[in-house]
């Protein structure tokens, strides 16, 4: 079934949590969009209620349309549990918009990857990482899944984590969650009893403070700590404070409230 947006919240976010959403960023000049379209309402059709089809008009809907960072349509995004766990964009011949639904679409392993997302979010790497491990032991080629499991245990088993992730190919399209890992694991190393030490003083106390909040998962006090930390020497620690601040972001996603609160000082902190 196909659904015009009228509110964002009930009609993708909520529903989300009840079925999968595919979105379609469309509007009435593109040409792409009208051959694309109706391809996916025909699947939608097909789908028989499995996931939904909701559409939004980009000139209708200009805010939506900056806040998903649209930059060129048709754009679509497939929300499960309330996040875009997948999407593409151009006008795709129908044999490939099949092949990419059977890709994306829940299964449970999938559906166990989307709730330990939610407790990643949360601040239960733990738990999620419980979730995960077994999973990822069972399927060792599959990167999105060895990502996802290192982001849960890098917070603490920090070498772990790295392993994980270490091995995978420069262009996976799962690389930049990988170096955030790998920033995650490079700072939480300087906590081990075996690191150099490094000179004391206030900008040590704000790293040091900052990096045990972030192995708790306190994230706003990890990022008041680091940006503070980096207002007053950006490359400090050779680049690592920077890069764990960074990964920090983006581990919460940049609309996230924390990521809002603080990326504007740590921009004016490295870009000074």
């Amino acid at each position: 079934m196909s659904y015009d947006l009228t509110d964002f919240q009930t009609d993708i976010v909520e529903r989300s949590h009840r079925t999968p959403v595919l979105v379609d960023f469309w509007a009435e000049w593109c040409g792409p969009c009208k051959m694309l379209g109706p391809v996916l309402e025909k699947l939608a059709g097909e789908a028989a209620g499995r996931w939904t089809l909701v559409k939004i008009d980009t000139e209708a809907h200009q805010e939506l349309a900056a806040q998903f960072e649209i930059r060129g349509i048709p754009a679509v995004k497939l929300f499960h549990r309330g996040l875009v766990v997948a999407e593409f964009s151009g006008a795709l011949p129908e044999p490939q918009v099949r092949a990419w639904l059977a890709q994306h679409l829940p299964t449970p392993q999938r559906e166990t990857m989307a709730r330990a997302r939610e407790l990643l979010h949360a601040g239960h790497a733990t738990e999620a990482s419980d979730l995960l491990r077994p999973l990822a032991a069972a399927a060792p080629d599959n990167e999105e899944l060895a990502v996802l499991t290192g982001r849960a245990l890098v917070f603490s088993e920090p070498d772990a984590a790295h392993q994980l992730v270490s091995s995978l190919s420069s262009n996976s399209p799962w690389r930049d969650d990988a170096r955030m890992v790998e920033s995650f694991a490079a700072a939480f190393a300087r906590l081990a009893p075996t690191a150099p030490p490094l000179s004391a003083g206030t900008l040590r106390d704000h790293y040091i403070n900052g990096l045990r909040a972030l192995q708790r998962q306190d994230f706003r006090a990890a990022a008041h700590e680091l940006v503070e930390l980096l207002l007053e020497k950006p490359e400090y620690d050779d680049g690592r404070a920077k890069a764990a601040c960074r990964a920090l972001f983006q581990h919460l996603g940049l609309r996230h409230p924390i990521s809002e609160e603080f990326s504007r000082r740590y921009s004016m902190a490295v870009n000074s």
